[in-house]
């Protein structure tokens, strides 16, 4: 079971990195582009940020459990 946890605060950290460069790379893109049509780059990051907050919601439900 501690690999799981070990598993999970891995996973965690990884969604917290694509999404923190999925933000920075979206502005960016958005800047470069002057704003047209950008609604994928944010549709990805919404969704980055959407799997590193479920993750750790679970993470904290699995470390409540125990």
């Amino acid at each position: 079971m501690e690999s799981l946890k070990n598993w999970n605060k891995r996973s965690e950290k990884i969604w917290l990195v694509i999404s923190i460069l999925s933000t920075i790379s979206a502005a960016y893109f958005s800047i470069i582009d002057k704003f047209a049509n950008n609604k994928a780059y944010y549709l990805l990051t919404i969704m980055s940020w959407g799997i590193y907050l479920i993750r750790r919601g679970l993470s904290k439900r699995l470390g409540n459990k125990k």
